[in-house]
């Protein structure tokens, strides 16, 4: 598995390309399209007087906006400088053997197993079943499995897993101990987010690790600050055996701590989203060149049905697509867009026009 490709590498796009960044619309990284909210902008711009002395090493107040936060205990929680090193510090932690990992999804997650040399087992996933994962992923859960990964959504499809299913794979994982991280790091786009997080089962699971990213709701994704969340405190103990000191700088400790506060922000932002993603869906389905699947968050992802290359073709328009071509499971024909404001999602649908109508 070579290093993964992401979204949002709009420097780099800019370099090669020799496009100015400033006129580059990216689509490509699931970011709130609101921007940085002025309350944590502010919190940043302080946190320069700050520079000088190291953060707290034990992220004190961090952990307890955390703990507030979530509703979870303040000793339940790990640290990560992004969900990224979250995720590959809970595999260093644990160092599993073999891992099942729905595909296609996020990358990370078989990064993180073969960095350690383990082996990785995949859940394919199935268009004519719309991507989603059913009852029949129980079947491949055993005492071969060390670990098993769930984005929930998915990322790139955005297809959310019914907590019965979730419910039902943490009891079978137990009884084989096996280890379930369940990456929720857009869940708290989705206004019933608690139909889905599977929170309250951290008290009845110790085998559940659920990992968040507070990059994607702030729009802070340069500053990176994620974290795990599970029971299991002796994991928790080898977590922070593996975990670098000062993991956390100073600006994404204090940006994070207001972030949390910003109830307003998540609620104006959970509107605006659910609106842009129903306007961006039902305008992307009017293109019968197109095969959109329905989607649940700040993303969209859709099968192109023509020989074009959309994201070559937009690229020359200055708008840059995520193209799944490198996700296991798809190909060329796959793209994934994040849903942006209003005047922005309208001129990727009239160029989208322009394209697919010749």
């Amino acid at each position: 598995m070579s290093k993964a490709v992401h979204g949002g590498n709009i420097e780099e796009l800019s370099r090669i390309h020799n496009i100015e960044k400033s006129k580059l619309i990216d689509f490509s990284a699931n970011i709130n399209p609101l921007g940085i909210s002025n309350n944590v902008l502010e919190s940043l711009i302080n946190a320069i007087k700050e520079a000088e002395v190291y953060p707290d090493i034990k992220y004190h107040n961090l952990k307890k906006a955390i703990s507030k936060f979530e509703e979870v205990s303040f000793e339940n929680i790990t640290l990560g400088n992004g969900a990224a090193e979250s995720i590959f510090n809970l595999v260093r932690a644990v160092k599993p053997k073999k891992a099942l990992i729905p595909a296609p999804t996020f990358s990370e997650y078989g990064e993180a197993i073969l960095s350690v040399g383990g082996e990785v087992k995949h859940y394919l996933l199935n268009e004519d079943r719309d991507f989603n994962i059913d009852e029949d992923i129980l079947d491949y859960i055993n005492k071969d499995i060390d670990i098993i990964f769930i984005c929930n959504p998915n990322n790139p499809t955005g297809k959310l897993t019914e907590k019965d299913i979730i419910r039902k794979v943490l009891e079978k994982a137990k009884l084989n101990n096996v280890l379930v991280v369940l990456d929720e790091s857009f869940l708290d786009f989705i206004k019933e987010y608690k139909k889905y997080s599977a929170m309250e089962f951290l008290s009845t699971y110790d085998n559940l690790f659920i990992i968040k990213s507070l990059t994607k709701m702030f729009a802070i994704p340069g500053i990176r600050i994620g974290y795990t969340l599970t029971e299991n405190r002796k994991i928790i103990e080898e977590i922070n055996k593996v975990t670098s000191p000062w993991n956390i700088n100073i600006f994404a400790e204090k940006a994070a701590i207001v972030a949390l506060e910003e109830k307003e922000y998540i609620s104006k932002t959970i509107e605006y989203i659910e609106e842009e993603k129903d306007f961006l869906y039902n305008e992307l389905t009017s293109f019968n060149k197109l095969k959109v699947f329905k989607p649940s968050v700040n993303y969209i992802m859709f099968k192109n049905l023509s020989d074009i290359d959309l994201k070559e073709e937009l690229l020359k328009r200055n708008i840059v697509i995520r193209s799944c071509s490198n996700y296991i499971g798809l190909d060329k024909s796959y793209y994934r867009i994040a849903v942006r404001k209003r005047e922005e999602n309208k001129i990727l649908i009239n160029e989208l026009n322009c394209i697919l109508s010749v």
